[in-house]
């Protein structure tokens, strides 16, 4: 666990499991919808604690991604240095 406002990194290299959700969003340009979209962000890593300690042997994980469009709206500069629009 981090401290509160401390970056979590996400399982990108956690095992391959038999169930995956993909959830495809559009961005809504409002100080309202990127500010929700902001705030999801911050509790995403909390979100995936609660959910996981009711079944801890499920592995429970989530990656949260951004293309480069979405990412310069959001959260603008220093961007990571391989950041690409989504095909």
């Amino acid at each position: 666990m981090t401290a509160v406002g401390t970056p979590e990194p996400q399982a990108v290299d956690a095992p391959v499991t038999s169930a995956a959700i993909f959830i495809v969003a559009t961005l809504v340009s409002s100080p309202e919808s990127l500010q929700t979209a902001r705030a999801f962000c911050a509790d995403v890593a909390a979100l995936v604690r609660a959910v996981g300690k009711r079944v801890p042997a499920g592995g429970l994980t989530c990656v949260v991604a951004f293309g480069s469009l979405a990412w310069d709206v959001l959260f603008g500069e220093p961007r990571p240095a391989e950041l690409h629009p989504f095909r």
